[in-house]
Formats: structure tokens, C-alpha cells, sequence
């Protein structure tokens, strides 16, 4: 017999009474990875610990099967058992601290320092590229920095890579990307981060340079990766760090 699906109920109760409301959510939705994220597997002892800083894309959101799929999945996969590699992506989370959901407030932030990582990988920007969240590159390149020293502080003092969103496309028959995104942001992060990247001696993977002929990889709404997308963010990943990680964890 065909098993039941789960679901979790969240309450959400308005301070002073004013408003009470009981959401039933089923396992996997969107809005439920947004309120709540499970912890990430402790690492296995030994091992190199890589930490994946993201957004959706990070997270795995549309990818089937997203806990073997995801591009943090992948990579473990591709890198092999002398790494842990951890998710600490987060549906709909931004870099700047004034968006509307800044990955600074997540648990994840603090629990991807927690983790010790030997390795960081930040990609975020594609939320910061919506409508409502963009001004203009320099508040999001001020808080880019801070994050990017914030996790150079670590005890741990990981090797950190910086990597550009993924490229954003047009589904066919609209006239502008999905969101509210807006790909002349994206453009201006994309050049901002390189130069950040220059400046604080951090190396770029530039997954929008990679991802910019992949539009099948990107079929369900032109931004979230589908699993071939996900796969090659992966091997893309893989591919600039592998050197640098093999000496590091010897």
C-alpha cells in the first residue's frame, strides 16, 4: 500500500492575541523549508569539512530527491569519503542584511561557523536581485565583505571561495525573468563580487559564467537549478577546488 504522506502543523500565534494561525504543511514544501531547516549530519571524523553558504539553489529546491541530489550531495559524492560536505543553504535567503530574508538571521549562518568548516563555499545574491530587495551594488557588496571575513575569522580559518549566482533566464513567452529578478543586478554582483574577491585575495568560481549557455539546467523557472543543473554546479565546483582541497586535506 501506497504510504501516507507527512505533514508537520506550525502554529503561529500573534503577539498580544491579535492573531492565531495553524499552518498543516506537508514535508518538502517550500514555505515549511523557509520556517524551519533540520540540522545538518555531523561530519565523519577525520575528514576535510566543506560548508555550502546558499540560497534555494544551495538547498536544493525542484531538485528530486533533493538529499542525494542536491549540488552540496554531488559534490561530496565527486570529492569522495575524505569529505564531509554540508548543506547550509536556505530557501529564500539573501546576502544584505536589509532584505527581506537575510541569510545573516538564519540558524544556518551560525551553525555553518559551528560546523568548523575547513572549507566555505558562499553563493548568494539571487534573492538580493529581486525587485524589492535591490538598490544598488554597494550595500550588498559591504555586507559580502563582512560575511566573507566573518567566516575568514573562524577559528578554523577555512580556505574560502566566493561563487557567482547562476545565470537567470527568461522561460519562453515572457518578457522578463520570474521573481521579479532582475538579470542588470545580477550582472553588477556578479563583476562586484570578482573584484571583492580580488581585493581580499579569495578565489572566485564563477558559476554565472558556467551556468550562462545552461538553460535546460534551469527549466522549471529560469532560476532554480533542476538535477542536471544541480550535477554540473557540482562538477563545476568540484573541478576549481579539487586541487586545492587534495593538498589541504593530506
Amino acid at each position: 500500500m501506497k504510504s501516507m504522506p507527512h505533514y508537520v502543523v506550525v502554529l503561529l500565534y500573534g503577539v498580544g492575541g491579535v492573531s492565531i494561525v495553524l499552518l498543516v504543511l506537508k514535508l518538502g514544501s517550500p514555505l515549511l523549508s523557509v520556517l524551519y531547516a533540520p540540522p545538518a549530519p555531523p561530519p565523519v571524523p577525520g575528514t576535510t569539512k566543506i560548508a555550502c553558504v546558499g540560497d534555494s539553489i544551495t538547498y536544493g529546491y525542484r531538485v528530486k530527491r533533493r538529499r542525494e541530489n542536491c549540488y552540496p550531495a554531488q559534490l561530496e559524492k565527486l570529492l569522495g569519503k575524505r569529505f564531509s560536505v554540508r548543506n547550509f543553504g536556505a530557501n529564500g535567503r539573501a546576502m544584505q542584511g536589509a532584505a527581506d530574508l537575510p541569510y545573516w538571521r538564519h540558524k544556518y549562518f551560525k551553525l555553518s561557523g559551528a560546523f568548523d568548516p575547513d572549507v566555505v563555499l558562499i553563493m548568494l545574491g539571487t534573492n538580493d536581485s529581486r525587485k524589492p530587495n535591490w538598490r544598488e551594488l554597494g550595500p550588498y557588496l559591504r555586507d559580502y565583505r563582512d560575511m566573507l571575513m566573518h567566516y575568514r575569522s573562524l577559528p578554523s580559518a577555512p580556505v574560502i571561495y566566493a561563487l557567482t549566482p547562476p545565470t537567470e533566464f527568461k522561460l519562453k513567452n515572457r518578457k522578463a525573468v520570474k521573481y521579479g529578478m532582475l538579470k542588470e543586478a545580477l550582472d553588477e554582483m556578479t563583476a562586484g563580487i570578482k573584484n571583492l574577491a580580488a581585493e581580499l585575495d579569495i578565489e572566485v568560481i564563477d558559476i554565472n559564467a558556467a551556468t550562462s549557455s545552461r538553460p535546460e539546467d534551469f527549466s522549471f523557472d529560469g532560476i532554480h537549478a533542476n538535477n542536471e543543473g544541480a550535477k554540473y554546479i557540482a562538477e563545476t565546483v568540484y573541478a576549481a577546488i579539487r586541487s586545492g582541497v587534495s593538498s589541504s586535506s593530506s
